[in-house]
């Protein structure tokens, strides 16, 4: 493992998620050609499900295949467990060159927490790889009724650290608003890309890698953007606010006071994790801990608390101590009270 300042070595876990049609087999090609990407290993549900069937030129096992230009194509067989612990025995013993990245695209998933639980408990994956994040992608057009029909879209949403508004050439200038406006409801803080069919790959695209221990960015702005996301940048509001959406989320933001004990912290976050359960999509902000010179990021999906990440400083050198919550399936007055139970204003909130 690593520590603050020390850069992660571990293997990169990248996950795609999104709607069928939404337009991900088409970003996951699109990265695959980026030289960010093209070494990477792709975890899919079938060798179909990806358009390069007729450019394979090796086949190493019965479910990994090398295909021209350097991507390790891997259909999923026995879990996720066996299929990392097999690629990466397979790079150890050269039957397929060391890869810097791997990309999941499964069909159906809606959440990261189970990759996440893998990753950070299987003690052979623990060593090696590391969770890198989710990004979502939402079809312009059709996002907005998605989010209103299917609780499955607002999920995806709520959880993804980046989200990609696909087919932004075919929509009007209000469905892309629309668009827009629907994700910032369900996810104020996640990144928002937009992509058409002839632009090029967004440059900031899991840039930040928001869960690996590693040095923030020059100036200590490493966590801005984590949360001046739609509808929170600059903003800050005393004790525990929240709003319910237009899609059956509630999102509440809370102002921290300038330090807290860890310990207690911790067992108040866990608390409340473990209540809510599956009812919280996310929880993410900075938090100063008692004798402590600068923040450290906090992220948490469900009754899951990342390991939390120690930063070089306050971003943009505002001292801002807050946390966003979104929850599915509760009233706002009632996500507050459950805050207020667990972290008691005085204590830790202001």
């Amino acid at each position: 493992m690593t520590s603050a300042g020390t850069p992660d070595a571990r293997i990169g876990v990248t996950v795609l998620t999104g709607f069928l049609g939404s337009g991900k087999t088409t970003l996951l090609n699109r990265m695959l050609r980026d030289p960010r990407y093209a070494q990477a290993a792709v975890i899919i549900n079938e060798f179909g499900s990806i358009g390069v069937d007729h450019h394979l030129v090796r086949h190493v096992s019965d479910n990994v295949r090398v295909v021209a230009g350097g991507c390790i194509c891997c259909v999923v067989r026995g879990g996720l467990v066996d299929t990392l612990r097999d690629l990466f025995l397979l790079a150890l013993r050269r039957a397929i060159r060391p890869f810097p990245h791997v990309l999941i695209e499964t069909s159906g998933l809606a959440s990261p927490a189970p990759i996440l639980f893998t990753l950070r408990h299987e003690p052979f994956l623990a060593e090696r790889y590391v969770y890198n994040g989710t990004i979502a992608v939402a079809d312009a057009q059709r996002v907005a009724a998605q989010i209103d029909d299917e609780a499955e879209a607002a999920q995806q949403l709520a959880l993804a650290d980046e989200v990609t508004i696909s087919k932004a050439d075919l929509a009007s200038a209000a469905e892309l608003e629309a668009a827009r406006l629907a994700v910032s409801q369900v996810n104020p803080t996640a990144r928002v890309h937009v992509l058409d069919a002839g632009g090029a790959l967004p440059d900031g695209l899991l840039a930040e890698r928001p869960y690996r221990v590693r040095p923030p960015a020059a100036g200590g702005a490493g966590g801005a953007s984590w949360l001046a996301g739609h509808g929170f940048g600059g903003q800050r509001r005393g004790g525990a606010m929240s709003a319910r959406t237009p899609h059956n989320v509630a999102v509440a933001t809370l102002a921290l006071r300038p330090s807290v004990p860890r310990a207690a912290f911790v067992r108040g976050i866990s608390a409340l994790q473990a209540e809510l359960g599956q009812s919280l999509l996310r929880m993410k902000g900075l938090v100063r801990f008692d004798g402590d010179v600068a923040p450290s990021a906090v992220h948490g999906v469900h009754d899951q608390l990342y390991p939390i990440v120690p930063l070089s400083g306050w971003p943009e050198g505002r001292e801002d101590a807050r946390l966003v919550f979104i929850a599915r399936g509760l009233a706002g007055a009632a996500l507050d009270a459950r805050i207020q139970q667990h972290l008691v204003p005085g204590i830790f909130l202001l």
